[in-house]
């Protein structure tokens, strides 16, 4: 059952990794006088729920819950 909820937080995060890398790139890209400042802080955002849910899916993998 660990295995199980390892897993799914895994793909999260590997989903919210390419999510915020893809935004990233498109905000480099597009990006103008016009987009909102506060897009800095949602990146942010994003990538420490990414971390968090990769360091949750690695834990399930390596604990010992009995």
């Amino acid at each position: 059952m660990y295995y199980l909820i390892g897993s799914i937080f895994l793909l999260i995060s590997i989903w919210q990794f390419f999510v915020t890398w893809r935004t990233f790139i498109n905000i480099k890209k597009s990006g103008d006088e016009t987009t909102s400042p506060f897009i800095t802080l949602a990146l942010w955002n994003s990538l420490s729920f990414a971390i968090i849910f990769f360091t949750v899916g690695i834990g399930c993998f390596f604990s010992d819950f009995l």
